[in-house]
């Protein structure tokens, strides 16, 4: 069953295919440079005598992956054997896998559980691991900032297939029991029991006629995922209630989120009960498709009276942050980051050795936190995209925020297409007909009722306990297993990799909100403790009975214990100290650089002279240096795009001393109409009388914004603009594509800088040849004001001269 460990003094050519090596590339110069032996001895194929440590893996998404890699690679061959199941019978975990174009043919099981066309709401270096690019896993040129669902799962596809030996996976293996077994040398086995099948059956119980399998392995670790199953809060009359109630992860983002037959449900409204990251996608989500059903109807009179509103209910004061973030800089410039590089920048960190921070939140954490968002984001936003602790509660101005990730969701608020009420739902009533209900909410300021609800969507996150069920109930007593708490279930040392009293047994990714990064600094700290079998330093046990008592006052939150949204959330800490431990020397992103950048799991790989590792910090460095046209122009059009989102007052001019006019136009977002765009706007403008709300039904003027992500085939991000025609089809006059860059003028030194924190774009008007000018000025990271000018024949500066008046331009600015 496993392959045979050379003997000693035997030449590995002789071995073969029996060896396997076309699975580790460069097998010879890595053992050599990490030291395990010279390159004559790996040449000649010299090993001391030794027995293979076998090792069992239970779970083939990204933590289990990156184990098994860092077992295989990071050590001598045969020094350990190990053996991935999975119940499903492809890798992956929950990502889904396939292609785009045969996505909607694929059975369930490739599908993984999240909606394959969701994008990571961090960018592509934090999504990783240290020794595979994104565009050498996709084979592109330019890897997505942030990559969709189905992407995240060819990436694990091709992780798998460059670095796993096929025999390694035993996918479509459910493991069904554990046993931790006493050797006669009075050492621990664990003994794995399996059944095989499909993951639809994961939860079905083995039955006597059910053909089991065992094998005995030296360690286990449970890669199972922390997001085991969909967790549905009992709610009175929830079980009475025969509309629509779906998990916030199995709520497609696409056009087919929830039902829409008018012969079957009945159209109302939709209630998602839930906070945090979910609860902020699935609320932008169900807006989307309200936004895009009226869109496609036509003018607002024709549509039905109820056409249906979004209320979010949570219980929890909140941030939503857009995906990217202004840069931290002095002066008057503006430029965006993807906000993982943002946030997760070592210069935030206080001078000296990173310490990693574990426990409940002081008052002055909370509101340092804040500030931070606050002079980040801008108090425009503020307005919208932070939901403050209301009034009444106990310890109401220090409770810690919670943050999510949205582009959408607080211009949705804006524009009253969400609802958003801080409570909790205490019970629901169903009418006459039990597919609409009224649903009561309990909040500071007393009860709410909200009628002819027909959805519900939970947004209430998973139970981790189906991922342990396999452990024996004296494991679990051990690790101090709490089966009703999904914040901490087990009590772990050193960043929940292990606990020291059963040192054969091991946890990879299994927490709340677990980075790429981590899982691979666990994956080499379990390699290092087992491989090494050496007694525990002087000072560990009490480092680790110090780390588990905190994670016991974590476990009884109160009024004086605030945890934070994740028990091991600081990310930075966490890689730091995991690299301090391995003796793993980050890299540095620049000569100059004493501790700054941001953290990703690249900088913490021993081959830094890899192809992969380089290829990713030079794209890092890229991105990072904003006088990049490419990596500006992808963060300047994402920027901007979004903060276009709902109503403006405009004014209009036409030439100089020309004709004044006023109005009022309407960014509303609408699913893509062709596959190449990622995101849509129809854009409508009517007189200044008319309301947002009957701008739609008589709108004078109407043009489409799209927006092309980055990594899609292009070399960069672009808008693209084009007017439409009253029935909505598209006109090839007035096409054109913005070009994003920040605005840049000369200083007094003869430099180029940024100017008054300001997004230029210029685009040639297809039908013209004609230049068209924006400029967009940025308060945090919502636009408070634009421009356009369109020029008549000549330049747009001609126009201002006297002697030019008769060849007009026309100059729109937009205010909120």
């Amino acid at each position: 069953m496993y392959r045979r460990m050379p003997r000693r003094g035997e030449d590995l050519t002789q071995l073969g295919s029996e060896i396997n090596y076309q699975h580790r590339p460069c097998q010879t110069t890595w053992l050599a440079c990490h030291g395990h032996m010279t390159s004559e001895q790996v040449r000649k194929g010299v090993f001391s005598r030794m027995r293979s440590k076998k090792v069992a893996i239970i779970g083939a998404g990204p933590s289990g992956l990156v184990t098994a890699k860092t077992l295989i690679h990071d050590y001598p061959g045969g020094t350990y054997s190990p053996i991935i199941f999975d119940a499903r019978h492809e890798v992956g975990g929950l990502w889904p896998t396939g292609s785009s174009e045969t996505q909607d043919r694929q059975s369930t099981d490739s599908r993984g559980t999240l909606d394959p066309f969701m994008r990571t709401n961090l960018g592509r270096f934090t999504v990783a691991f240290s020794d595979l690019s994104w565009e050498s896993a996709l084979n592109i040129a330019d890897g997505p900032m942030f990559p969709q669902a189905r992407q995240v799962g060819q990436y694990l596809a091709a992780y798998s297939q460059r670095y796993i030996p096929r025999d390694v996976l035993r996918l479509g293996h459910r493991v069904v029991k554990t046993e931790r077994l006493t050797g006669s040398d009075a050492t621990f086995k664990w003994r794995v029991s399996w059944v095989k099948g499909s993951a639809q059956n994961t939860n079905q119980e083995a039955t006597p006629q059910t053909r089991i399998e065992s094998e005995d392995f030296d360690f286990l670790v449970v890669a199972s995922g922390y997001f085991a199953r969909p967790y549905f809060p009992v709610l009175p009359g929830l079980g009475q209630f025969t509309g629509q109630v779906i998990h916030s992860s199995a709520l497609e983002k696409g056009r087919t989120a929830l039902s829409t037959n008018a012969e079957t449900t009945p159209r109302g409204n939709t209630v998602v009960i839930g906070g945090g990251m979910s609860g902020v996608e699935a609320a932008s989500a169900l807006a989307l498709r309200e936004s895009s059903l009226r869109l496609s109807r036509g003018p607002v009179s024709n549509s039905p009276p109820n056409h249906g509103k979004v209320y979010h209910v949570h219980s929890r004061p909140c941030w939503t942050l857009p995906t990217y973030l202004p840069c931290e800089s002095s002066g008057n410039t503006v430029s965006f980051l993807p906000l993982d590089l943002a946030m997760y920048d070592l210069s935030r960190r206080p001078p000296g050795p990173v310490e990693y921070t574990l426990g409940p939140l002081s008052e002055e954490k909370i509101a340092k936190s804040n500030n931070y968002f606050r002079s980040l984001l801008g108090t425009e936003y503020e307005r919208y995209g932070y939901s403050p602790q209301r009034p009444g509660l106990a310890n109401a101005d220090c409770q810690p925020e919670w943050v999510a990730i949205g582009n959408d969701y607080a211009e949705f608020v804006r524009s009253g297409e969400i609802d958003t009420i801080m409570g909790r739902v205490t019970s629901i009533h169903p009418q006459t007909d039990t597919r609409i209900a009224s649903i009561r909410i309990e909040t500071t300021e007393g009860p709410q009722i909200f009628e002819d609800v027909t959805s519900i969507v939970m947004a209430t996150g998973f139970t981790p306990f189906d991922s342990l069920s396999f452990l024996p109930e004296d494991v679990l007593s051990s690790l101090e297993y709490n089966k009703t708490d999904p914040f901490l279930p087990l009590i772990l040392d050193k960043g929940g990799t292990l606990r020291s009293e059963i040192p054969d047994i091991g946890f990879v990714g299994f927490y709340r909100g677990p980075y790429w990064g981590v899982m691979e600094m666990q994956a080499k700290f379990l390699g290092k403790e087992w491989v090494d079998d050496q007694s525990t330093p002087a000072g560990t046990q009490t480092n680790a009975d110090r780390e588990r008592e905190i994670l016991r006052i974590l476990r009884q939150p109160s009024a004086d214990v605030r945890r934070a949204q994740f028990p091991m959330g600081d990310y930075v800490g966490l890689m730091e100290t995991f690299a301090k431990d391995l003796q793993i020397e980050r890299t540095a992103l620049s000569d100059d650089e004493s501790q700054a950048g941001p953290v990703i799991p690249a900088r913490y790989a021993r081959g830094e002279d890899d192809d992969e590792v380089r290829r990713t910090l030079d794209s890092l460095r890229a991105i990072s240096c904003q006088d990049q046209s490419t990596a500006a122009q992808a963060a300047a059009s994402l920027a901007v795009f979004r903060a276009l989102h709902g109503t403006w007052r405009y004014i209009q001019t036409s030439g100089p001393g020309e004709r004044v006019e006023f109005g009022a136009a309407a960014f509303r977002p609408r699913y893509p109409s062709n596959p190449k765009y990622d995101r849509e706007y129809v854009l409508e403008t009517g007189p200044n009388e008319v309301s947002s709300a009957e701008c739609q039904a008589s709108s004078v003027g109407s043009a489409v914004f799209c927006l092309s992500e980055a990594g899609t085939g292009e070399s960069n991000s672009w808008i693209e603009v084009y007017d439409v025609s009253v029935d909505g089809d598209r006109e090839d006059r007035g096409s054109y594509r913005l070009s994003l860059t920040p605005f840049y003028r000369k200083d007094g030194a003869g430099e180029y800088v940024i100017y008054a924190k300001s997004i230029h774009a210029n685009a040639a008007d297809e039908s013209t040849a004609r230049q068209v000018r924006y400029t967009f000025h940025f308060q945090g990271v919502s636009i408070h004001e634009w421009e356009c000018v369109q020029p008549g024949d000549h330049n747009s500066e001609a126009t201002t001269n006297s002697k030019s008046r008769s060849q007009p331009y026309r100059r729109t600015v937009y205010r909120r």
